[in-house]
């Protein structure tokens, strides 16, 4: 009874087939007066279509009738797409009125058929319905995989898409965070394109999402919403479980006057539509209880009565629809029979014409050995003359094939000198950056040797000390200053250049799959740890959301500060490797996990080890720049400072960090989905 109430609105956005027409009786009566002058033919089945949306949302079962009557004349004109949408609209009413079974037959049906005849869209459409169906008798694994079957075709989505149909589901599901994500997507399409049944039932069912998650001004701000849109637009009865749902929030919080106001609204601009009884009952219910608690005893049975002659009506009008089904599927059984004499009539008259044209054919075959006899001698020049062309065909095809070929062992040496480069590259700056670090060693050594001895020689009683040797080391030590100063800065122009080698991106945002960029970091730290040394070990794990949206950020940007928080927690499970070794404990199993999810408004990413952690005084310095942990010559201290401000000044998002000393350490990233 409660889903029932809860998505009779839902037709129009569902069925993306299907234009939104504005829900009004007026607007049913002048297509009644069109239906009566219309011809048999393709476009009366497209009327039928829209009084069936019309009515969908006044009176479901003339909504139902329509569908029915458009389909047996799609049947009759063999019209392919009036067959699937008339399916579609029957489909979604025999489900939206409890009749599951029914419905689920005739959207599978109606799906076997749009696969030959279909658009994306119907298709889509059919299965967002199933996908209803599923998530309404508590079969989640099923309506997930139909939803996922409609990203997949509807890959372009068109105004309506099925975003409202995802926070219903998920909302069914308790999953309220991201019923909340897709239901403010659904409201933004409404008011993108002042779709008004739409603005009306998404804004409805944030308030409920809300409600549910205790978010209670959230709540009433959207019912608040949804009645407004509701008065806007005339369709007032649509306000109604808004309304309702207000009640329901004052009851709760002890505001019974209020909720005995709003409850009557409820009731007073119900009127006269497919789910006002759920609406009369529910709201009879809540004065009923309002009531008693007021010691207004007449008042309280006065609307307990009220509810159950509510459930009654309801009662019969379920049992009436079991009834109006049998008589349609006798009238389905009447049509194929009377189909199936038909179809009889036309084999036997179809038989005659193929007695009576086995003689002709006999005759025809006849005449066409004799033209083959005549015709033979042409039929083998013809031969000789195709097969000539067939030959010079094969061999212009070989030619191109070859040329082919080149160009593509052309392209791999092209690569193959590219690689071999980039190898002669890599080697050299190895080479070249070693040498100016051995002088800068070598020299500092030389000079502490001579600063050494230069104090030893200043330590001797003056008439003992060797002025001339002191001005020697002194200007021993200055030169080799100069040349640490020299080879350093030789070395920095190395790291410079290669800095400026390893840019190849343009530096603007893209569309980027953060599940991938985060897996292929994580790999390429791992083994690139590996590779430097071979005795490092760690376990990993890359837990992924499967519905994460992609993202509008600079990849090269983003995978830099992914790859340093990875090597940092690669680093402490090194370390605290090391120290367990040492304790003599050995059950240690080092271990980084990478995870990604969707919440709210942002992108949430973590890095979690089980690595030697930090103390408080260190977390609130980590991301200050040079501040590091490391031995000195293991660190620069600007890894974790530079992916801070990507984060916060690049891409407008957080970056945090929580410790336990020999415990591990998370880092949290999140990004907001602009």
């Amino acid at each position: 009874m409660k889903k029932w109430s809860t998505v009779c609105f839902l037709f129009l956005f569902l069925n993306t087939s299907f234009s939104q027409p504005t829900v009004s009786p007026l607007l049913a009566d002048s297509l009644k007066r069109e239906l009566t002058q219309a011809k048999e033919d393709t476009n009366k089945v497209l009327l039928l279509v829209r009084l069936t949306q019309c009515y969908t949302s006044l009176n479901t079962d003339i909504a139902l009738q329509y569908a029915r009557l458009g389909k047996d004349l799609a049947n009759r004109l063999d019209y392919a797409q009036g067959k699937i949408r008339c399916a579609i609209a029957e489909g979604f009413i025999l489900a939206h009125t409890n009749e599951y079974v029914s419905g689920l037959a005739v959207l599978i049906e109606a799906q076997r058929f749009s696969d030959k005849f279909g658009t994306p869209s119907e298709k889509a459409a059919i299965l967002a319905n199933i996908a209803y169906i599923y998530a309404m008798n508590k079969d989640y694994v099923k309506a997930k995989h139909y939803l996922n079957e409609v990203n997949l075709v509807q890959k372009i989505p068109p105004v309506s898409d099925i975003q409202l149909t995802l926070g219903i589901i998920y909302k069914e599901m308790n999953r309220l965070e991201t019923a909340i994500f897709y239901l403010r997507r659904a409201y933004t399409i409404g008011l993108n394109n002042q779709l008004p049944t739409y603005l009306i039932s998404s804004a409805y069912f944030l308030g409920t999402a809300y409600a549910a998650s205790g978010k209670t001004d959230s709540a009433v701000a959207y019912y608040r919403k949804s009645i407004e849109w509701a008065e806007l637009f005339n369709i007032r009865h649509a306000g109604a479980r808004a309304y309702q749902g207000l009640a329901q929030i004052c009851k709760n919080n002890n505001q019974l006057d209020s909720a005995v106001i709003y409850s009557q609204k409820a009731l007073n601009e119900n009127g006269n539509h497919a789910y006002r009884w759920s609406t009369v009952i529910e709201a009879s219910t809540l004065l009923s209880q309002v009531y008693e608690q007021k010691n207004d005893l007449r008042a309280a049975f006065h609307y307990f009565k009220l509810a159950m002659a509510a459930k009654d009506s309801l009662g019969i009008q379920e049992k009436n629809s079991q009834i109006r089904k049998l008589a349609y599927e006798e009238h389905e059984r009447e049509i194929r029979t009377k189909r199936r004499i038909e179809a009889n009539k036309e084999a036997f008259q179809n038989q005659l014409k193929i007695y009576a044209l086995s003689g002709l054919l006999g005759g025809l075959v006849l005449l066409a050995f004799l033209l083959y006899r005549n015709n033979r001698q042409k039929q083998k020049a013809n031969t000789l003359l195709h097969r000539q062309k067939e030959e010079i065909i094969h061999q212009r095809q070989k030619a191109e094939k070859a040329l082919s070929e080149l160009k593509s062992m052309q392209a791999q040496l092209v690569q193959s000198e590219k690689l071999a480069s980039l190898g002669e590259l890599t080697a050299g700056i190895a080479h070249e950056i070693q040498n100016p670090l051995n002088f800068v060693t070598n020299f500092s050594e030389l000079s502490i040797e001579l600063a050494k001895e230069l104090k030893e020689e200043r330590l001797k009683l003056k008439e003992d000390r060797d002025e001339e040797l002191e001005n020697e080391l002194v200007d021993d030590l200055i030169q080799n200053q100069e040349k640490i100063n020299h080879h350093g800065k030789r070395a920095s122009s190395i790291v410079k250049g290669m800095l400026e080698h390893s840019r190849t991106g343009t530096g603007e945002r893209q569309l980027t799959d953060i599940n991938q960029l985060a897996d292929e970091y994580l790999r390429l730290s791992y083994h690139g740890l590996r590779a430097k040394d071979s005795k490092f070990n760690s376990a990993y794990e890359f837990i992924s959301d499967e519905n994460l949206p992609e993202m509008n950020v600079v990849p090269q940007d983003m995978g830099r500060v992914l790859l340093n928080l990875i090597n940092n927690s690669f680093y402490a499970v090194q370390e605290q490797s090391k120290r367990k070794t040492k304790q003599g404990i050995s059950d240690y199993k080092p271990t980084v996990i990478v995870r990604t999810k969707a919440e709210k408004d942002q992108i949430i990413i973590t890095v979690t080890d089980n690595g030697t952690g930090m103390p408080e005084e260190v977390q609130s310095k980590i991301f200050q720049p040079f501040f590091t942990t490391k031995p000195a010559g293991e660190g620069t201290g600007l890894g974790l400072s530079l992916a801070y401000d990507i984060v916060t000044k690049g891409h407008s998002g957080t970056l945090e960090v929580e410790s336990k000393e020999d415990e591990g350490t998370t880092f949290t990233l999140k990004l907001p989905i602009l």
